[in-house]
C-alpha cells in the first residue's frame, strides 16, 4: 500500500482501517439504548435544546430529532419519501479519462459498487437531511492491491458532536480517549471528544439551507410545526371526547360544605366526561353561540391539514404528492418538476460524498495516489421519455435516422430474443422503389363554345395596320392549307388532338432523359445523404424539354388565332 497521510500529516496504516472505533459501548457516552425522556414539547424546551446544541452539546437535540420522526407520522412519511427515492436511483462509475489506468481504476470501483455495499447505505446516508449530517463507519478489506470497504455501518448522530469552535468538524463522543484537537488556530482541546480517523468514516453533510453543519438539518425548521400539531391534536382529542354531549352545570347553595361541593363536582364530571362546571347558586353563565363558522367541528382538522401542508413544502418542496385537491391533476406536471429538481440535488450531494470518501481512498490505497479519481454518479440520466423516443423513431426513421436496437432494449429494460425464443411482433418489410409509369396522352373531345361577339361601342373602329394585315393573311392561308389537308384524312381526328399528342410525345422524350439520370442516382444510393449529393451533382439539361414546350405553345397560339379568324370571317 502506498504511504498515505491523514488530516494531521501522520501515516495511515492498515490497522487503522479495521476494527470498531465508534460503535456502541456499555459505559460511557455511546449507549445503544437511551432512557432520556423527552416529555411534553413546549416552545421553551425546544428553544433551550437548540441553543444547547449551538453551544456544542447536541446530544439531547439529536435525541429529540429521532423522537419527532417516530412521533409525527406525516413528517416521517415525507422524509422517507425523499430518502427512499434517492436510495434506489441508478449508480454509475465514470473513469477520470480515457487513459487505460483510469479505466482500470473505474472498473475496480464499479466492481465494488455492484456488491451493493453503497446501495444499502444510501438510505441511512440521507438521514443527514433531517439532522444535518450522518456517519458510517467503514470496515476495510486490506488485501494488498485490493483495498475496499467490505461493510459500512450506520452510527447514530447522538454518538457524535459537531465542534462548537468551527461549527463543522464532526467528533466522536469518547470520554476515555485523547481529547480532540482544536480545528481552529486559537482553539483549545475538546475533552470528552476525540478525532475521527481519516478514511475510516463516511460523513455525509446534507444541509437544507446555507450555513454551518451545527445548525443545519431539516428538523430545526419542522419541529415548530410538529409541536403545534401536537397541541392541536390534544385539543382535537378533547373536542371529540365531548362533542355532542350536553354541557353540565351544577349549583350549590350557600350552606353547602366542602364535602358537598366535592360530591357535586364528582357527580357532574362522572356523568359524561369532564365537560362540566360548578358554580354557586344564584350565579349565571351565558353560553354564546360562535358565529361565522368559528365553532365549526372541523376547525382542528383544517389546522392539522394546514400544518401538514407546511411540512410537505419544507421537505418535498410541494404538496401535490401528499395532498389530494381539486385540480391537482392539472398542477401535477409542475409538482413533478419540483420533485425532479430536489431529487437531482440530493443525488448530486450523495455522489460527491461517495466519490471523495469511498472511491478516492479505494484507488489511492490500492494503486497509489492519483491526480484524478473515478467518479461515482447517482441519479437518472437525462433521457427523453419513452413515448417521445418511440414517436421520434417513427417519424425520423424513414428519413434515414438510425438508432441502435440494443439502446432501445436497454431503455425498455428488455433483452434481445435468442434464436429459439418465441417472439411477439413482426419486422416491417422494405418497400421496393418502382420506376415511374409513362401514361399515354389522353385525347379529349373538343368543346363547342358559342362565338363571342364584341360589345359594340360608339367609337370608330381603327383601321388595321398594313404589316399586321399582311402577316395575319399569310398565317390564315397557312392554317387553311393545314385544315384542308387535315380534312382529307380518313380518321379525321381534330387538329388540336394531333397537336397535343405531338407536344406530349416530344416533351416526354425530353423528360425521360432527365428521369433516367435521377433514377440511376436513387437506385445506387445507400442513404438519404447519398441521394442528396447525387442529385446535387447532376447537371441535367432542360434544353430539349424547353424546345418541345416552346413548339407546343407556338402551335397552340397559331390554332387559337386561326379559330378566331374563322369566327370573324363567318360573322362577316
Amino acid at each position: 500500500m502506498a504511504q498515505l497521510l491523514n488530516q494531521y500529516g501522520q501515516p495511515i496504516s492498515a490497522s487503522d482501517l479495521t476494527g470498531d472505533v465508534a460503535g456502541a459501548r456499555m459505559t460511557g457516552l455511546r449507549p445503544a439504548v437511551i432512557a432520556t425522556p423527552i416529555g411534553e414539547l413546549t416552545p421553551a424546551k425546544i428553544g433551550a435544546l437548540m441553543a444547547q446544541a449551538d453551544q456544542g452539546d447536541s446530544q439531547a437535540w439529536q435525541i429529540l430529532a429521532e423522537h419527532i420522526e417516530r412521533r409525527d407520522l406525516h413528517y416521517l412519511g415525507v422524509l422517507n419519501t425523499r430518502k427512499r427515492v434517492v436510495s434506489q436511483l441508478p449508480i454509475t462509475v465514470t473513469p477520470a479519462s480515457d487513459d487505460p489506468e483510469h479505466v482500470k481504476h473505474a472498473d475496480f470501483v464499479r466492481a465494488w459498487v455492484e456488491r451493493g455495499i453503497l446501495r444499502r447505505s444510501l438510505f441511512d446516508m440521507m438521514d443527514a437531511l433531517a439532522k444535518g449530517f450522518s456517519v458510517h463507519e467503514m470496515e476495510w478489506n486490506c488485501a494488498a492491491g485490493n483495498f475496499y470497504p467490505q461493510s459500512m455501518s450506520f452510527r447514530p448522530q447522538r454518538w457524535f458532536e459537531v465542534s462548537y469552535e468551527d461549527g463543522e468538524s464532526v467528533l466522536i463522543r469518547d470520554e476515555n480517549a485523547t481529547p480532540a484537537r482544536s480545528p481552529i488556530p486559537d482553539g483549545i482541546a475538546q475533552i470528552g471528544l476525540t478525532d475521527m480517523m481519516a478514511s475510516k468514516f463516511v460523513v455525509h453533510r446534507h444541509p437544507s439551507w446555507s450555513g454551518l453543519t451545527i445548525q443545519s438539518g431539516l428538523t430545526r425548521a419542522c419541529v415548530w410545526a410538529v409541536m403545534f400539531k401536537l397541541f392541536t391534536n390534544r385539543d382535537w382529542a378533547l373536542f371529540v371526547q365531548n362533542y355532542g354531549l350536553p354541557m353540565r352545570v351544577g349549583t350549590y347553595g350557600p350552606n353547602a360544605s366542602e364535602q358537598d361541593r366535592n360530591v357535586l363536582f364528582r357527580a357532574i364530571t362522572d356523568i359524561a366526561g369532564n365537560c362540566a362546571a360548578m358554580i354557586p347558586q344564584g350565579m349565571l353563565i351565558d353560553f354564546k353561540e360562535p358565529k361565522n363558522g368559528a365553532g365549526a367541528n372541523d376547525i382542528h382538522e383544517r389546522r392539522m391539514r394546514f400544518l401538514n401542508e407546511e411540512i410537505s413544502k419544507g421537505v418535498l418542496g410541494q404538496t401535490g404528492t401528499t395532498e389530494s385537491k381539486a385540480g391537482a391533476h392539472a398542477s401535477g406536471a409542475v409538482h413533478k418538476q419540483v420533485q425532479d429538481d430536489i431529487e437531482r440535488a440530493d443525488a448530486l450531494m450523495l455522489s460527491h460524498t461517495a466519490t471523495t470518501q469511498c472511491a478516492a481512498p479505494m484507488v489511492a490505497f490500492s494503486f497509489g495516489p492519483q491526480d484524478k479519481y473515478p467518479i461515482i454518479a447517482i441519479g437518472r440520466p437525462d433521457e427523453p421519455p419513452l413515448t417521445e423516443l418511440v414517436s421520434a423513431i417513427q417519424w425520423a426513421g424513414p428519413q434515414g435516422w438510425m438508432v441502435r436496437a440494443q439502446d432501445l432494449y436497454d431503455r425498455f429494460g428488455l433483452k434481445p430474443p435468442e434464436p429459439d425464443d418465441i417472439v411477439v411482433g413482426t419486422k416491417a418489410q422494405p418497400q421496393p422503389v418502382e420506376p415511374p409509369k409513362t401514361l399515354p396522352a389522353e385525347a379529349l373531345a373538343p368543346r363547342a363554345e358559342p362565338a363571342r361577339v364584341p360589345v359594340p361601342t360608339v367609337s370608330t373602329p381603327r383601321e388595321p395596320e398594313p404589316e399586321h394585315t399582311a402577316a395575319h393573311t399569310a398565317l390564315s392561308a397557312r392554317l387553311r392549307r393545314l385544315m384542308r389537308a387535315h380534312s382529307q384524312l380518313p380518321a379525321n381526328p381534330s387538329v388540336m388532338d394531333l397537336a397535343v399528342e405531338g407536344m406530349a410525345r416530344d416533351a416526354q422524350d425530353a423528360l425521360n432523359g432527365m428521369i433516367d439520370q435521377a433514377r440511376h442516382v436513387v437506385m445506387h444510393a445507400t442513404d438519404m445523404s447519398d441521394i442528396a449529393r447525387g442529385i446535387a451533382d447532376l447537371k441535367l439539361s432542360d434544353t430539349a424539354f424547353a424546345h418541345a414546350m416552346a413548339q407546343g405553345m407556338m402551335v397552340a397560339n397559331l390554332l387559337g388565332e386561326f379559330e378566331v379568324y374563322e369566327e370573324m370571317a363567318a360573322n362577316g
